[in-house]
């Protein structure tokens, strides 16, 4: 096998193995929101439509951002993997990844002499430690995309002028095919067009002139560009950002022209910084960590001045002596300058995946340094320099990528790094939140609230933490204030709501849930709680209404549909409840509720065995059911394990005290087999505060009277 050869099989062949622990991990980040919730991406006879709809397309986002070949490459994922399974887009991911560190390395080898210094440049690239939030992060894959297509541009150009007659031809093709798919995968690829010039400038006799075909190329070129402009106007009707830039995620795009440019230029040596040594690495660097900067004298600012001014007019005076040198540099400056905030104002002040492209040309820059000291006689430094920094790069990657595992890890670790970002101290509070860990969700909430106080989602969560810390009161009014600073956000009335419901005001919950569909008429969870009031107060048909609403905006969100299944159950249909508890389970085969109602449809069906399998999942999850404990109190007591039974239904009220049915079996448990009356009366006596109407209430009074009450 030639050197050559080798050096396009290993590389990428490195790359990929570095990311196989990946494999394993969970959805992080942005994933679960542009994968687990865009309702396009949920069956494959939806993809035609991917072209035609925004990138972000889920409940309560409004980012105006178009990428319909990242979004046909998950959903073709979901349709192979069968569902969301997290193994196979980490996977896809990781080839990806692997394809680009091969394009990167055939690069190299196009303008670096020799094999040793281009199979460094493509070695670095494939380990370098500020890919991970590309390749680990499976929405990072619009920059790995945008980055094949990018790179493929530039050696199909190459190739192009090289080629004659029909072969240059196709080689056209393949560059503009490459640009289209890099524009089409995330719009920062409209940098390809410039680094083909760019390549042009640095390598004039590298191919022979040819101004006609250079002109086609070019022409092609504006032509990827203009589809995919076009296409864009006429998905998302304009073709810039469109609406503001949440402050808390980028403040320099809020900060006015020259304050925002001054605290972009303030990002540059971070950014340098992340090239050279990624030591310390963030998954989110928003407000606060990066202050906006107001002053020229601010010392990074200052830097980032001095930088640029290295890197491009650095860049430009070296071209004509060292092209290899110069174009690495002039690469890096071309590919992150759409990013940087300094000439629009994007999405995010800072992120580390925005240097994926940028980084190939430091790669680059690195190879033609070990190929400077091969040809100065040095050779033998420059690979022991080579081997330390890629030794180094891959021990690096392969500690940063467990912290990409799942949210808890890859937040926690964020905090580390970037302890004054509101949106990771929020972040971390809606992990907590998830798993159930609610004075830890308070905490965090709370720190972004101190960092950032019109964080309105931060107030939002932390009322429904409050809430499930039993402190409705708190709750209430924290989102009282939240109505008042936001009063047309549906999804606090929805929360303010919650929380009077709480406090057992279904009337001021109703109130808030129809004023929260009057401003949004779309917002599933207002659909969701009014149902559960109607079922709560025995309005079957219209509860059922309602929560089909819900699941019909929002189907893949499991606990809708259990709600859904409950109330169909209770208005007689039960096989259609039954096909709504399936589905949940389908959809979050760990959630305790999914267990308790295939444990319900087992004792409908009268096998006991499954039930009880089910419900004692549901009982003992991390988040227990206690209408799965009520349901197991039932099965034990039937079958004549009355101690037990008696402790399932004491847990069922501990985890519910509102639960009447609970008190009521408990109280006639301890009255008939246990033999407590005590014990009996007083949960008698709670079943009937709580439920006066229930069935068989008077039998209920008659047996108290028994009891001497």
């Amino acid at each position: 096998m030639k050197g050559r050869h080798l050096a396009l099989i290993a590389c990428p062949v490195v790359a990929v193995l570095l990311y196989l622990p990946t494999l394993a991990h969970d959805f992080v980040f942005d994933d679960r929101a542009v994968i687990g919730l865009s309702p396009l991406l949920q069956d494959a006879g939806s993809l035609p439509r991917l072209l035609a709809t925004p990138y972000w397309n889920t409940p309560r986002e409004n980012r105006l951002l178009y990428r319909p070949l990242t979004s046909l490459t998950l959903a073709i994922d979901r349709a192979v993997a069968g569902g969301i399974r997290p193994f196979w887009f980490h996977l896809v991911n990781a080839l990806l990844h692997g394809c680009a560190t091969f394009l990167v390395t055939l690069l190299a080898l196009e303008i670096l002499p020799g094999l040793r210094a281009p199979a460094v440049a493509g070695l670095l690239f494939g380990l370098h430690p500020v890919h991970v939030e590309a390749v680990a992060g499976i929405v990072g894959r619009s920059e790995v995309l945008a980055a094949c297509g990018a790179v493929g541009a530039v050696l199909g150009h190459r190739a192009a002028l090289c080629s004659p007659g029909r072969r240059g031809i196709l080689w056209m093709c393949v560059a503009w095919a490459c640009c289209l798919v890099g524009v089409m995968a995330k719009e920062s690829a409209v940098a390809a067009p410039a680094l083909c010039l760019l390549q042009d400038v640095a390598f004039p006799g590298a191919t022979p002139p040819s101004r006609r075909r250079r002109s086609a190329l070019y022409a092609g070129y504006a032509a990827a560009v203009g589809l995919y402009l076009a296409a864009r106007l006429a998905v998302l009707g304009t073709l810039g950002v469109g609406r503001p830039i949440p402050f808390v995620d980028n403040p320099a795009a809020a900060a006015g022209g020259i304050a925002g440019r001054l605290t972009a230029l303030a990002t540059v040596p971070r950014y340098a910084i992340l090239l050279l040594f990624p030591a310390r690495l963030s998954a989110d660097y928003s407000f606060d960590q990066i202050p906006v900067v107001r002053s020229l004298a601010d010392p990074w600012a200052v830097s980032g001045i001095l930088l640029v001014l290295a890197v491009a007019g650095g860049g430009a005076w070296i071209l004509g002596r060292y092209p290899a040198c110069g174009f690495g540099l002039l690469w890096i400056a071309t590919s992150a300058a759409l990013t940087s905030n300094l000439l629009i104002f994007i999405g995010t002040i800072m992120a580390e995946r925005l240097m994926y492209l940028p980084s190939a040309g430091l790669c680059l820059l690195f190879g033609w340094g070990v190929s400077e000291a091969c040809r100065r006689g040095r050779g033998r430094a420059g690979v022991v320099v080579a081997t330390i920094a890629l030794a180094a790069c891959a021990s690096r990657s392969w500690a940063r990528i467990p912290e990409w595992k799942d949210d808890f890890r890859l937040y926690r670790s964020a905090a580390r790094v970037s302890p004054r970002s509101a949106r990771i101290r929020y972040n971390l509070g809606n992990a907590y939140l998830r798993g159930g860990e609610y004075r830890e969700a308070e905490g965090n909430y709370r720190a972004a609230l101190a960092i950032y106080p019109e964080f309105g989602s931060a107030r939002v969560n932390l009322g429904m933490a409050l809430l499930k810390l039993g402190r409705p009161l708190e709750a209430r009014d924290l989102l009282a204030d939240a109505v008042e600073r936001e009063p047309g956000s549906a999804e606090v009335a929805v929360n303010l709501g919650a929380a009077h419901r709480a406090l057992g005001d279904d009337r001021r919950a109703e109130a808030e849930f129809r004023r929260a569909l009057s401003l949004d008429p779309g917002e599933a969870q207002a659909w969701n709680n009014l149902g559960s009031v109607y079922q709560a107060r025995g309005d079957t048909a219209r509860a059922i209404e309602h929560l089909q609403e819900a699941v019909r905006l929002r189907p893949q969100t499991a606990i809708f549909r259990i709600n859904l299944a409950d109330a169909l159950i209770a208005g007689g249909r039960v096989l259609e409840g039954g096909e709504q508890f399936e589905a949940a389970h389908r959809l979050e085969p760990d959630l305790a509720e999914s267990h308790r109602g295939l444990g319900e449809i087992a004792l409908q069906r009268g096998d006991a065995v499954a039930a009880e399998r089910e419900l004692r999942l549901a009982a003992d999850a991390r988040e227990p059911s206690a209408r799965a404990a009520n349901f197991l109190g039932y099965l034990l007591a039937r079958r004549g394990d009355y101690e037990g039974a008696a402790a399932s239904y004491a847990e069922a009220v501990r985890l519910d005290p509102s639960l009447a049915d609970a008190h009521r079996s408990l109280g006639l448990l301890y009255a008939r087999e246990l033999g407590e009356p005590a014990r009996a009366a007083r949960h008698l006596e709670m079943s009937l505060a709580l439920d006066p109407r229930q069935a068989g209430a008077d039998d209920l009074r008659k047996l108290l009277r028994e009891l001497g009450r």
